[in-house]
């Protein structure tokens, strides 16, 4: 009998689509580059980028500029926690969380906590 294995846990990781993946591919490996620098492997990263966000944005109806991309989730949720409550603090210092969130998201309410909030 074969055995099966099954993966449960796409809330901490998922596989990259085949199609992202061959987008990609020359990124990985030939094409890679920071694209905050000026030479050339930098600026075709960039392009490469901006090229990305065009299409997501076309997709999602917003603005390329509205999008930020991040390399992980826990740098996405430090921006869209503190982000937002900063942002907002003027309506109140208050945020509910569960003490069953993910670390990240409860690291990110203790840094809230250092500046005031409750």
């Amino acid at each position: 009998m074969a055995k099966h294995e099954f993966y449960f846990d796409y809330a901490a990781t998922t596989p990259l689509d085949p199609v992202v993946f061959r987008a990609m591919k020359p990124y990985f490996s030939d094409r890679f580059g920071n694209p905050s620098s000026l030479y050339r492997f930098g600026r075709e990263a960039k392009m490469a980028i901006d090229e990305a966000a065009r299409k997501i944005s076309t997709v999602l109806g917003c603005a390329s500029s509205e999008l930020i991309f991040t390399a992980s989730a826990t740098e996405s949720d430090n921006l869209a926690i503190i982000g937002v409550a900063q942002a907002n603090k003027e309506w109140g210092n208050k945020i509910i969380v569960s003490n069953v969130e993910h670390k990240g998201i409860l690291a990110a309410c203790g840094a809230l906590r250092k500046e005031g909030f409750e």
